[in-house]
């Protein structure tokens, strides 16, 4: 886990200051070393976080044996012990016991021919002397990031967007159309990016950037929903998850530093643990976070539950809302965009537990609600369809279990729009927006075909946000997450289960359930409820920290200095994205709103000041 930069300039003018000035914002996420290569016109650059052989023959950018291949990666190759031992069938030696040589070997042998042998977490670049020709890739769902600037004549690329403005490769601009897809859905598609003149490279994408000057950019792992009509047993199916669940721990586990896990004490972080401590046994620490402001996100006595039953070593952390305006400013740096919800708060300070108590690897749970149909609109979905086919015993079934749902939270189901309408926005604002994307981007979660559809859906645009959020917090504290449950062979078996094995009347997840239940204690394994990390926002009227935060960041025209940056609702030539109308109505917001706001507007003011451009702690 590291970060990456890089130039390629059909020019031939790369400047070693620029690239240092690239590597430098991106310290935290490779606090232990940093390197650079510049070679006719092509730089790279690479911050490291020791993982895997933490000796200088790890230390990158590195060099493949013949010293055609130059490479920059971040992430993790797995499967590299495998792929190591067929390298050298073939003829090929190391020198270090690093993944990051298995990578060069492997493009060696097969070039790109390599990707769908690695099973692991990666973006990287390489560079080819002989072609002179940079290949970027990015792995298949996107668990790590890449982002780029190409103006015709130089490409950029960095792992976070900071280090293209430290170059100052980009105007430091936002793009209204990311702002308002943002508003509407809580996330961006289509590798849409906030800021202008910066592309990102989509899950399971690569580009070659050429001395000609062509820049090709193609799909090179495709996901599919069609179902394997073999597959007709639920408990057949559910055996095949365990093993490739259990198989994915196993690699995850391969690391020359401590490993420990986040544990929230719901289903798919228990299963991950479960796991683990069946593959690593007492030596995995878990890590928890609770809020002392509200019960209903503390999950400790299940979490609890789980690390009893394997002897393991638990550590928790209490939160309290107070603390948010002490991180805010550090929580807009490090995600370098308006953030996908609230729960990144959290997620932060858990990330901070592991790395206080000396981990450098923590495994996660992400990727179970996209791929078992864990979201309410995914079930809502599929029993709407049950009911208009099938026997009358299935549409009759499935309208009992649409009337329960809608008994329950069928107005989250229902809504277009994720958090803010049309109508509460300003008509300047509005009027910069794609009229055509605005249409599509509040278009209704129900309206796909079948809940397969949403769930692919889910997993290719909403997943990539939160795992922006995943990769940023646990790069801000320095430590390196995995997420088993996205493990390739997972993912392509679990979505070519037919649909109807994946859902059953009043048990969320039940694939998964089945699959696991075994692995856990049975107040874990029996539970129906589905809690997330919310942030008790609703609190602020009554913190005066918090509250004195949220009027900055919702006041037209109010202005204060909190950690150095300018903090003001409107921006310097008055262009405001929210009503004042809708502004003055702070006091109902629901939490959900309140952190759109805040970080809409927190993260413009910071933009506007060039904040991204610098170290966080040159604006501290």
């Amino acid at each position: 886990m590291c970060g990456i930069a890089g130039i390629y300039d059909r020019d031939h003018r790369v400047e070693q200051p620029r690239v240092d000035r690239m590597l430098e914002v991106l310290e935290h996420r490779g606090p232990d070393g940093s390197g650079t290569w510049l070679h006719d016109g092509v730089a790279l650059g690479h911050r490291r976080l020791a993982i895997i052989d933490v000796s200088d023959a790890g230390a990158q950018p590195m060099h493949c044996a013949n010293e055609r291949y130059t490479v920059t990666f971040n992430g993790e190759i797995y499967n590299f012990v495998e792929l190591r031992d067929e390298l050298v069938e073939l003829g090929h030696s190391f020198r270090s016991s690093s993944d990051t040589e298995v990578l060069l070997a492997a493009w060696t042998e097969w070039g790109d021919g390599a990707l769908p042998r690695f099973n692991g977490m990666f973006a990287f670049a390489i560079y080819d002397r002989v072609e002179r020709t940079l290949f970027c890739v990015r792995d298949r769902l996107g668990v790590k990031p890449f982002v780029y600037s190409w103006d015709g004549r130089r490409f950029a690329f960095a792992s976070e967007v900071k280090g293209l403005l430290a170059g100052g490769f980009i105007s430091g601009n936002d793009r209204p159309d990311a702002v308002y897809e943002y508003l509407a859905r809580g996330y961006t598609t289509g590798g849409r990016s906030f800021h202008d003149g910066v592309e990102v490279l989509p899950p399971g994408h690569a580009l070659l950037v050429t001395p000609s000057g062509l820049l090709r950019s193609w799909r090179w792992w495709q996901p599919s929903i069609q179902p394997d009509e073999s597959l007709t047993s639920v408990a057949d199916c559910a055996e095949r998850v365990a093993e490739l669940l259990d198989d994915a721990v196993r690699l995850r586990l391969r690391s020359d530093v401590p490993v420990g896990a986040h544990l929230s004490g719901g289903m798919d972080s228990s299963a991950v643990v479960a796991a683990a401590a069946r593959h690593g046994g007492a030596e995995v620490h878990t890590f928890t976070g609770a809020f002392s402001d509200d019960a209903r996100s503390d999950e400790r006595e299940y979490s609890r539950a789980v690390a009893a039953k394997y002897g393991l070593t638990a550590h928790e952390i209490e939160l309290t809302v107070d603390q948010l305006p002490e991180h805010f400013e550090r929580i807009l740096w490090h995600m370098d965009e308006p953030i996908a919800g609230e729960g990144v708060f959290p997620q932060l300070m858990v990330c901070d537990l592991a790395r206080e108590k000396s981990f450098t690897v923590v495994l996660g749970g992400q990727g179970g609600d996209e791929l078992f149909g864990g979201y309410l609109r995914h079930r809502a979905l599929h029993y709407r369809q049950a009911m208009r086919s099938g026997s009358p015993i299935r549409r009759g079934s499935a309208a009992l279990e649409l009337m329960r749902l809608a008994s329950g939270e069928w107005r989250r189901v229902m809504r277009t729009s994720t958090r803010v309408s049309d109508d509460q926005l300003a008509p300047d604002f509005l009027a910069s927006v794609d009229p055509a994307l605005r249409e599509q981007a509040r278009r209704s979660r129900l309206s796909f075909g079948s809940a397969s559809e949403l769930m692919l859906w889910d997993l290719t645009n909403y997943l990539p946000a939160l795992l922006h959020v995943e990769d940023r917090t646990s790069m801000a504290a320095s430590i390196e997450s995995r997420t088993p449950l996205l493990d390739y062979r997972l993912v392509e078996f679990v979505l070519s289960i037919p649909e109807d094995l994946k859902f059953a009347p009043r048990e969320p997840k039940p694939l998964l359930r089945q699959a696991v239940r075994n692995w856990l204690p049975e107040s874990v394994a029996a539970r129906r409820d589905k809690r997330g990390f919310p942030t008790p926002l609703h609190y602020w009227r009554d913190r005066p920290g918090l509250r004195e935060l949220v009027l900055d960041l919702t006041t037209p025209g109010r202005s204060t200095s909190a950690g150095g940056w300018k903090v003001s609702a409107e921006a310097e030539d008055g262009r405001s994205v929210f009503a004042d109308s809708y502004l003055a109505g702070r006091e109902g917001f629901q939490p959900s709103e309140l952190w759109t706001v805040l970080s809409v507007n927190g993260w413009l003011s910071r933009l506007e000041a060039g904040a991204f451009a610098a170290p966080l702690r040159a604006a501290a």
